[in-house]
């Protein structure tokens, strides 16, 4: 139960940071944590395809965070690292 009070929390100082954000200039700074978000979340969605299409090889992909993250900052050579550390395992 706590935490859904703590993500509930987060949210909500992160809703009114945007809107306090507007008039005081954080417009860039929450611009780039969506743009982050937005690249986590496809990192995770690749992951889970790549999960999906390799299952029947009996090869895991590792869909979690560190991965997600990876793939998140380093773009191409995340992918590149990951498939070449899963298929090395």
């Amino acid at each position: 139960m706590s935490t859904y009070i703590t993500t509930g929390m987060i949210c909500a100082l992160l809703f009114f940071g945007f809107l306090i954000g507007k008039k005081v200039g954080f417009g860039a700074f929450f611009e780039k944590l969506a743009i982050i978000w937005f690249k986590l979340a496809c990192s995770f969605a690749l992951l889970y395809i790549a999960h999906i299409l390799v299952d029947g090889y009996d090869i895991v992909v590792p869909v979690n965070l560190f991965s997600a993250l990876t793939i998140t900052i380093l773009g191409i050579p995340g992918v590149l690292c990951i498939g070449v550390l899963t298929i090395l395992q």
